[in-house]
């Protein structure tokens, strides 16, 4: 499968290159059974017993909203997310296949409730997409409803006043919630009668124990984190078949959102890397953290089983990616000046991050160029540039590079300018 670079919202997102979960490609899926907890009073009435994530989250709070950023190829179908009483390869006599991509084309979202149907679709196209489906109970004897978002825009919502199956009616309890397949015999419209796998990718899935408000689905779809009522964030690249456990980002963001996975019921991880897609802002903004020398997660590093990254890019002579150069470190600046010419060898990407720590003067301005050096003639010829005027962190990405050598300058503007712990840093080839 030949998959498009992700959009800047889900790098955003995701916080790092992205490693995709690749679904299809040789008849090769992947099937992950969400967490369980143990629900011993429904106050809906429905069913007590063992359940899965999306069911545990609904009945402990009334309502569950997830978000699911994935690809779509040209064909593509099958569930995305899932609920039912038995788990593959074995016939699930109850079931919902609570998000997916029908056979027509259609993205369906929701539930069954007692002889009703509760759910939305709208047509999508092959190509990156976000969904967000919300379902939530009004009361504990109801009405309920189910809401569908695609892609920022809301498609609409579904109601009734029958119990669902999220919240427990029919053959609950609903021990497993999968991700990637669902089972869908009975009367689901468009489906094919059985284990239904999704045959795209799924990149990124956050689970909220509350209903998103439109202008928060916005946010999301732009890459905007939203954090109030998470309960579990899962990215693309951080699952461990070795130790059964997805695990966030690297650092402290998310300690509470790790969840084992006991036991995984992986059919085939067929991992596809993406290396073409770095998230430039994350770097900004780890070295406007002043954490630059610790792990940081960019394309083409070593990462361990958790994948975050094990390399410690100030440590230069360890450093796998072709080359890294630390142009200033903890610098102060008053005054123009330039590093010294760095050979680009045979790459043609940079990535440069700038952090500034302290600004004073009246209408100070830090102005950051990336040049080509031309030997023969002596001349620096700006390619790129980037200005700051207040603390902060920023990037400049040069693809292309026409020369063979490259140097930093900057420029400094306004009446007695100052900036102090400066930082510049400059990723070569990825």
């Amino acid at each position: 499968m030949s998959i498009p670079p992700p959009p800047p919202a889900l790098l955003k997102l995701t916080r790092k290159a992205v490693s995709l979960l690749g679904n299809g490609s040789g008849n090769k899926y992947i099937l992950w059974q969400l967490p369980q907890c143990n629900i011993t009073s429904n106050p809906y009435g429905g069913a007590t017993g063992t359940y899965g994530l999306l069911n545990c989250i609904a009945i402990k709070n009334g309502a569950v909203s997830a978000v699911v950023w994935f690809y779509i190829p040209p064909g593509g179908q099958g569930v995305l997310l899932s609920f039912q009483n038995n788990q593959y390869p074995y016939r699930a006599v109850y079931h919902a296949p609570w998000l997916y991509v029908g056979t027509n084309g259609y993205l369906y979202g929701g539930d069954y409730a007692s002889g009703v149907f509760l759910q939305v679709s709208t047509p999508i196209s092959p190509g990156w997409h976000m969904a967000v489906i919300e379902e939530r109970a009004s009361s504990t004897s109801g009405p309920y409803y189910v809401a569908l978002y695609l892609d920022g825009q809301y498609i609409g919502q579904s109601s009734t006043s029958n119990l669902p199956q999220l919240f427990g009616s029919g053959g609950g309890p609903y021990t497993y919630n999968d991700v990637g397949t669902g089972y869908t015999a009975g009367a689901w419209p468009n489906v094919n009668g059985g284990w239904f796998f999704f045959n795209g990718v799924i990149a990124y899935i956050a689970l909220y124990n509350r209903v998103l408000s439109p202008s928060e689905v916005v946010s999301i779809y732009q890459g905007g984190r939203v954090t109030n009522g998470l309960v579990a964030e899962y990215v693309g690249d951080t699952y461990d078949p070795s130790t059964q456990v997805w695990i966030d980002d690297v650092g402290n963001n998310n300690a509470n959102l790790v969840f084992s996975v006991s036991p995984p019921k992986v059919v085939d991880l067929v991992t596809t890397e993406f290396t073409s897609g770095i998230n430039y802002e994350l770097l900004a903004q780890k070295i406007a953290e002043k954490i630059a020398g610790k792990p940081i997660s960019i394309a083409n590093l070593p990462i361990n089983q958790y994948g975050n990254v094990t390399i410690d890019l100030n440590t230069v002579s360890n450093n796998p990616v072709k080359n890294w150069f630390g142009v200033l470190s903890n610098a102060s600046i008053t005054s123009n000046g330039s590093s010294s010419t760095i050979g680009a060898g045979p790459y043609r990407n940079f990535l440069v991050t700038i952090y500034v720590g302290s600004v004073s003067g009246t209408s100070p301005s830090l102005t950051v160029y990336f040049n080509v050096y031309d030997s023969n003639s002596g001349q620096s010829i700006p390619i790129a540039s980037v200005t700051l005027t207040s603390a902060g962190a920023t990037y400049m990405l040069v693809q292309d590079f026409p020369g063979q050598w490259f140097n930093i300058s900057w420029v400094v503007g306004g009446t007695s300018p100052s900036f102090g712990s400066v930082y510049i840093s400059v990723y070569e080839s990825w």
